[in-house]
């Protein structure tokens, strides 16, 4: 039982993993094309983030997984899936990209409101000081961090919550083995009261990494004003 414990979890993990990086990678995609300078591209970034905000995520799960179900599972596709089998291996991906889809218009909106927040007066000196772009995009996205991280990890902590949907289908994942087990032994307080607690603490690990981050970047618990067109952290 331990083992199968640990490998769910580590299922869960995995999941979270994959699709967040994924749906993190695809929304500043999306947020930087928005406010582009052509109108074709930025309304088709909007058009995209829209559609993915209000599409429920179960119903891109769900959709994502039938359709995969139907086909069989290349044999180039990796398993990176613990407890998965390999010939789920394409539904075990399918539903990856479906979390990752779901939670990617938020986020977009997240690293937008975070770019806007900078103001003009620093958007132009961070032009003015003459970085290359990956310079530039680093300076930018430090500074818009003090904006994007609380909400950046909340999104995250909620996107870890939509990993259930995975058990829809025979993907190993936490919430699948707690249906499992409670169908099995009928205790279905116990079950649940160990679900409760492994999230909450899968949770809280989510809330120390972007804590972490907040002070690795000098983001300070009570911020202060920061003076119009002054890059860099303010020092409490």
């Amino acid at each position: 039982m331990a083992s199968a414990f640990g490998t769910q979890v580590l299922g869960t993990v995995v999941l979270w993993t994959l699709s967040g990086t994924i749906a993190v990678a695809v929304a500043m995609v999306l947020a930087a094309l928005s406010m582009g300078r052509q109108r074709v591209i930025r309304l088709f970034a909007d058009a995209l983030i829209t559609f993915t905000r209000g599409v429920p995520t179960s119903l891109l799960v769900v959709g994502a997984g039938i359709g995969a179900m139907a086909r069989p599972a290349p044999t180039w596709l990796v398993n990176v899936f613990p407890g998965t089998s390999p010939g789920l291996t394409l539904v075990a991906w399918a539903v990856t990209i479906a979390l990752a889809f779901g939670s990617t218009g938020h986020l977009a909106i997240i690293f937008r409101t975070g770019y806007a927040s900078l103001g003009a007066a620093r958007l132009e000196q961070a032009t003015l000081l003459g970085l290359t772009p990956t310079r530039r995009f680093a300076l930018l996205l430090r500074e818009s961090a003090t904006a994007t991280s609380a909400p950046l990890g909340a999104r995250l902590v909620h996107h870890l919550h939509n990993t259930a949907f995975a058990a829809l289908f025979p993907v190993a994942d936490f919430f699948g083995w707690i249906q499992q087990r409670a169908n099995e032994t009928f205790e279905v307080s116990r079950y649940a009261a160990i679900g409760v607690a492994v999230y909450v603490v899968l949770s809280l690990l989510i809330w120390a990494m972007f804590r972490g981050l907040e002070l690795w970047l000098g983001i300070p618990t009570r911020r202060r004003t920061r003076p119009a067109g002054q890059l860099g952290p303010v020092i409490t």
